[in-house]
């Protein structure tokens, strides 16, 4: 068994436990795309204005033109995505990213997949992404379909979210020590603190599954090598201890604090 995303929901896996994370609506990816539409076009007539001052030819001004519109269609989504944790200019207006089905940061393979298949997009008028987007439970265009991603929104403030003290796992608490995290995004952070703190909700077999995929995509992102530790759960629950310890000593903290912190330290559940 596998998780699924359900829009406006988060992760969810098939028990129906929720891993906080929220998907856009085609509503807000519509506003970001005509915001990025809007720069294109710009650009395009920066370009067209630049090539007829600079360029001798009509026909050295057609081939800059092509290539320009080729590198602005194609590779500024890509590369921008790939660089700038999953968004564009019209995604960072509306707070949105895109990420792997597991919420890890896209790479270049999948952000360019997705910069290609605008060709279909704009072939169908737009109505192929329209349909796609309303017929899949993550709001997905076809070219998200063909690269494993999908678009989140982030949230405008995490205040609500109650700090949760993430402890090193016995015996591993100098690779905790040594662990760099520096690299772990604010929204792999998110779904892992849901998943440690939602174990015991699951069956075996989802558990594993879910488990070993959030901890290689972190394992990835991170450089780190998962087969060092005892199982991907400790894995995930040596991260965050990490990142706690990196960014306030949180964990730290709570092993001054048993009685304080009683009911609500990550433990490992059961097989639910």
């Amino acid at each position: 068994m596998t998780a699924s995303v359900i829009a406006g929901r988060g992760i969810v896996t098939p028990q129906g436990v929720v891993l906080d994370l929220e998907a856009a609506g085609i509503g807000h990816r519509g506003a970001a795309r005509l915001i990025d539409a809007f720069g294109f076009l710009v650009l395009v007539g920066i370009g067209v204005t630049l090539s007829e001052t600079i360029l001798p030819s009509g026909s050295l001004i057609n081939i800059a033109l092509l290539i320009l519109f080729l590198v602005l269609l194609f590779f500024y989504p890509a590369v921008s995505e790939t660089y700038w944790r999953g968004r564009t200019v019209g995604k960072a207006a509306f707070g949105l990213r895109v990420v792997t089905l597991e919420a890890g940061p896209i790479g270049f393979r999948e952000a360019m997949i997705r910069s290609l298949f605008q060709l279909v997009d704009f072939g169908t008028f737009g109505v192929a992404a329209l349909l796609s987007g309303m017929l899949t439970d993550r709001s997905q265009r076809l070219g998200d379909l063909a690269a494993g991603t999908f678009v989140v929104r982030e949230p405008k403030s995490l205040a609500h979210i109650p700090p949760v003290p993430f402890t090193p796992p016995m015996g591993m608490e100098q690779k905790v020590a040594d662990l760099d995290v520096s690299k772990l995004r604010p929204e792999q952070e998110r779904i892992i603190r849901s998943f440690l703190l939602r174990v015991g909700q699951l069956s075996r077999d989802a558990r594993v599954d879910l488990g070993t995929r959030l901890a290689a995509t972190t394992a990835d992102r991170l450089g780190h090598t998962v087969a060092e530790w005892p199982d991907h759960e400790v894995y995930l629950a040596g991260v965050m201890a990490a990142r706690q310890m990196r960014e306030g000593d949180l964990a730290t903290l709570a092993l001054k604090d048993e009685t304080a912190t009683s009911g609500r330290r990550w433990r490992r559940g059961g097989d639910g």
